[in-house]
């Protein structure tokens, strides 16, 4: 009768809170696993052996990944690809953003913020809206955009005549 032999594989594993693997110190198509739970991922170096890559998930916060971390070189820093979801959200900034690490830095996935439509018969305040925000003032029936001209924001009147 024959037997079946198990060989376990086991990847190099940390459970150190921003600890990532040092890529020249990975073997062709071996892996390393962190397994804290703040900032889990799977990571794995390309055939270059200079290059790190980190494999989900995307981290999710008001700190980016790694964001103060220190140690050795290599095992630190973020991937080529790695994903953010950056859950600050500012009045210029509304958030969540999703972000992407481009070797150098954080680039916003979404670049550009839109306004949206008020519908109310009082004005809206200014400081509330982003630029180019539209109100419609349902007592009047006139249209209203905000308005940057560089010094001041302001409701500026678009559409023609009022309500009758």
């Amino acid at each position: 009768m024959a037997t079946s032999r198990v060989t376990p594989i086991q990847l190099l594993r940390s459970e150190v809170l921003k600890k990532r693997p040092d890529p020249e110190k990975l073997l062709a198509g071996q892996g390393a696993v962190n397994t804290n739970a703040q900032e889990p991922g799977l990571f794995f170096a390309d055939d270059t052996g200079t290059s790190l890559f980190k494999v989900g998930p995307c981290s999710v916060g008001t700190t980016a990944p790694n964001d103060g971390a220190t140690g050795a070189a290599g095992s630190l820093g973020n991937t080529l690809g790695e994903l953010w979801l950056d859950t600050t959200s500012t009045f210029d900034r509304p958030g969540p953003t999703l972000r992407v690490w481009d070797g150098t830095q954080w680039i916003d996935c979404m670049p550009y913020r839109y306004a949206n439509t008020i519908v109310s018969d009082t004005e809206p305040t200014v400081g509330l809206h982003n630029d180019g925000t539209l109100w419609w003032n349902s007592g009047t029936g006139l249209m209203y955009v905000l308005y940057n001209d560089g010094s001041s924001r302001i409701w500026v009147q678009v559409s023609g005549n009022p309500v009758q």
